[in-house]
């Protein structure tokens, strides 16, 4: 268990590197941003390539519509995924209640057999 410290708890929280996603987020995030602003800065240092790459041809449209094909295709994925993990443990789950209750009626069965045979002895 992480041990916090409540004095500036919230600078601590966030910046805390054992158990937070925060570095490991950063690795991610942080070379993609550099590249948009590298792309950004070539963009206005640089207009006359634009028309050499042609990336004019590409409407606000197209660019919304790809960006929105790609995102709807992860996280169909994702569900996909979600709910095939929902319904598996909910058959293992259903599967380990009809164990227990197989287990109880035998021990049920079989101590109320051996009351009825204890009764016929004495």
């Amino acid at each position: 268990m992480i041990a916090y410290d409540d004095s500036d708890f919230l600078w601590k929280l966030i910046f805390y590197r054992r158990g937070s996603v925060v570095p490991r987020a950063l690795l991610f995030a942080l070379p993609s941003s550099c590249l948009s602003v590298i792309l950004l800065l070539a963009d206005e240092l640089f207009p006359q390539d634009r028309d050499r790459i042609q990336k004019d041809d590409l409407s606000e449209g197209q660019i919304w519509s790809a960006t929105m094909l790609a995102i709807s295709a992860l996280l169909s994925f994702r569900i996909g995924q979600a709910l095939g993990r929902f319904w598996e443990g909910t058959s293992l789950l259903h599967q380990m209640q009809g164990e227990w209750f197989d287990s109880v009626s035998c021990l049920y069965a079989f101590s109320r057999a051996t009351m009825q045979s204890k009764r016929g002895e004495c």
